[in-house]
């Protein structure tokens, strides 16, 4: 019999942009809303998302950029109230990156938000002053904070004034990856001026929403400490166990596959708590299923496809980043443990050092993205499926006296 073919429900690899696939988080969505109408009631909340890598940051930030532009479906959804018929802002974005400055965030977002109002009002224009603002090469003009700051609220102003004479809500400035952005960048300190500024010239009804992952804020405290004071934390925690499975059957239903109970549970152990891997594990399981209901044999034949074929360079490359020597012995003990959050007793007896002598390896396992701790004392893969490749092809080549912990060759077929 030919296997029928199906439209994949599940999307591992960019955000939920469809409100109507976009599963859990409630709590999250009503702090978001919650901001939106605050602002569109001249009581800015600058916002934050925060979260651990993968954690569906900047779902949550394109879900709630819907929302600020009349799309009630997640609202509608989750039964939350608006406390509005509906969002009417006008919106700019920008996508960060390593080697932006504050600069460049701020001509990116004046340049988008010139565009956005454009479509709104024929003949708009911002006259952006590029000459200040260039994005490449190493002849870039600085300017101070202060005067980025004044130069940003001075187009605003421009923008503001034609925003509220057209009854819209007000301005929102999304910025994503914020994480990336180095501390010395000065952004810590435009976010805090600028906010100030906006409050004081009146320009209430302006707002930035923005995610990085979990720290990002504790990092932007190093080039302004008052940054806390400036932004509203909404941090994202792992999925539920009824979460996860609310995706998956989500999904199931929607490519019309049967299921034995326990796979969602099967699943939700293995992903503990990502969202990636749950969309991973849903669309392999329906890749590999003969049949028409899916069973624990398709769980486990959907794990080795992934961890073997779908994400094993992905994967390769994540063990490659950790370093050598202590790291590969670190990752070979949490791998080893049976459950998901590893004590570090249990490393230290594994791997025969004292805690003090590979403290910092953890640390930069922590810095590197490799694993996260959970709590004190408790660490787990940000991959959790890192944890299954290990178990499937071994680390990189542990040489125990080798005090650099950079070096090492391939110890088996990965």
């Amino acid at each position: 019999m030919t296997k029928k073919r199906f439209v994949d429900p599940f999307f591992p690899n960019r955000p939920v942009d469809d409100p109507n696939r976009f599963s859990g988080r409630e709590t999250q969505v009503d702090e978001v809303i919650d901001s939106l109408f605050q602002t569109a009631n001249d009581n800015p909340k600058h916002t934050i998302i925060t979260g651990d890598r993968g954690m569906g940051k900047s779902s949550l930030l394109l879900q709630t950029k819907l929302l600020a532009t009349g799309d009630n479906r997640l609202a509608e959804k989750l039964r939350i109230d608006l406390g509005l018929e509906a969002f009417n802002y006008i919106v700019a974005w920008h996508d960060a990156n390593y080697d932006q400055s504050a600069e460049h965030i701020v001509f990116g977002l004046l340049r988008d938000l010139e565009s956005s109002i454009k479509r709104f009002f024929n003949k708009f224009t911002l006259e952006l002053d590029v000459y200040g603002l260039k994005v490449s090469g190493r002849d870039e003009r600085e300017r101070s904070i202060a005067d980025l700051v004044n130069y940003f609220c001075e187009m605003l102003e421009k923008s503001y004034k034609s925003v509220t004479e057209n009854k819209k809500n007000g301005i929102i400035l999304f910025i994503d990856e914020l994480d990336r952005v180095k501390p010395d960048s000065g952004i810590a300190t435009f976010f805090k001026l600028c906010t100030e500024k906006l409050n004081r010239e009146g320009m209430k009804k302006i707002s930035f929403f923005c995610a990085g992952i979990t720290g990002a804020v504790q990092k932007l405290e190093e080039d302004h400490g008052s940054i806390f004071r400036t932004f509203r934390d909404v941090p994202i925690p792992r999925l539920t166990i009824d979460e996860t499975s609310r995706i998956l059957i989500s999904g199931f239903d929607k490519a019309e596959f049967t299921f034995d109970a326990n796979v969602l549970n099967c699943v939700y152990d293995l992903a503990v708590g990502f969202p990636e891997p749950v969309h991973i594990l849903g669309s392999e399981m329906l890749s590999v299923c003969e049949a028409e209901n899916l069973t624990e044999k398709d769980f486990e034949n959907a794990k080795i496809k992934v961890v073997t074929d779908v994400r094993r360079n992905k994967l390769r490359s994540l063990l490659q980043k950790a370093g050598y020597g202590k790291y590969q012995q670190i990752l070979e003990a949490m791998a080893a443990f049976d459950g998901a959050y590893v004590p570090l007793d249990y490393i230290s007896k594994y791997i025969g050092y004292d805690q003090n002598q590979f403290s910092t390896n953890i640390s930069n396992l922590i810095d590197r993205d490799t694993i996260t701790r959970v709590d004190k004392g408790v660490y787990t893969f940000v991959d959790p499926l890192l944890k299954e490749y290990i178990r499937n092809f071994g680390v990189l080549n542990i040489k125990k006296n080798d005090e650099d912990d950079e070096e090492g060759q391939i110890y088996m077929d990965v």
